[in-house]
């Protein structure tokens, strides 16, 4: 059985006009363009013999010719994580890419980055553009010293969360500060290593109060 590699839920469908023009009564059932808005609110161009057709040609997925983005979704200013959960199909069984998604994508300007960025919408892409997209901001898009300063005197676990784009529950936390883990040093870790995870970093501050060198 074939995989759909593109699953995300249409909305709506129209055809278009032939794709090779001719004359006679044949060309009503040659091939035609269709029109697909998908549930992100992007319209797509594909192919097809008919309706059922169509809709399984896009859901091979792009391939940047028959089969393509023609808009993309508005820039929607009210758009929640909620939302582009609902709008990817993700089911509540799916929690770990669902917590992931509430901490990498906290802003609305990052899932709207999100939709315009992904293509065809299944499991695989899902995850691979997330976490992408969590590598660049770490390295490019950080809390700043302050900002992740005065956060961390009000919530420490919700700021060690944003900094490190991913879920830290208390229990983390308290290991990290029974390693010796302080705002200051997780600033100094994420300069010289910005994708370090958390865990990396618990078990250096560790080997610090240890007297073990560190080879970061």
């Amino acid at each position: 059985m074939s995989k759909k590699a593109n699953e995300i839920t249409i909305i709506d469908i129209m055809r278009m006009k032939p794709v090779w023009e001719s004359e006679g009564e044949d060309v009503e059932k040659g091939l035609h363009y269709y029109h697909i808005t998908d549930a992100l609110n992007r319209k797509w161009q594909t192919i097809g013999l008919n309706v059922s057709d169509a809709i399984s040609v896009f859901e091979h997925g792009n391939d940047d010719n028959w089969t393509r983005i023609i808009e993309p979704a508005p820039y929607n200013p009210d758009l929640s994580t909620n939302d582009l959960i609902n709008m990817l199909n993700i089911s509540p069984e799916a929690w770990r890419i669902r917590n992931d998604m509430q901490i990498i994508l906290n802003t609305v300007e990052r899932r709207n980055e999100y939709v315009n960025r992904i293509l065809n919408v299944n499991r695989e892409s899902r995850f691979f553009l997330l976490h992408q997209m969590k590598d660049e901001y770490l390295q490019h898009d950080q809390l700043t010293d302050d900002q992740f300063m005065q956060l961390y005197a009000v919530n420490p676990v919700e700021a060690l969360s944003m900094y490190f784009l991913q879920p830290i529950d208390i229990i983390a936390y308290w290991e990290w500060e029974a390693a010796g883990g302080t705002a200051d040093k997780a600033i100094q870790y994420k300069r010289e290593e910005p994708l370090l995870p958390f865990i990396q970093a618990i078990e250096r501050s560790e080997d610090e109060a240890r007297g073990i060198i560190s080879c970061f």
